[in-house]
């Protein structure tokens, strides 16, 4: 596992505190404290003060989710946040 980011997910108006993992392009994966929110469908993600990005998450478990950008991120976004490489 990588660098942890701290974000924000946005889905029907509800925000909720994420940890980033594993950021790269195409997609990263994101941790939550709780199942306060259902996170799985359509999203917005801001990446620290970055953003939003539209994503789709599916649930990985009950505390994890997978997401896919809607487009790819550019890469001088990934190299500030990853620069060890993604």
């Amino acid at each position: 596992m990588g660098q942890v980011l701290y974000g924000e997910c946005v889905r029907s108006g509800e925000a909720m505190a994420v940890r980033i993992l594993d950021l790269a392009r195409i997609g990263c994966a994101v941790e939550t404290d709780a199942c306060a929110m259902d996170l799985e469908g359509e999203l917005t993600v801001w990446i620290g003060a970055m953003g939003p990005f539209a994503a789709t998450a599916t649930r990985s478990d009950d505390r994890h989710h997978a997401l896919l950008f809607a487009q790819p991120l550019d890469d001088q976004i990934v190299h500030h946040f990853a620069p060890d490489g993604a």
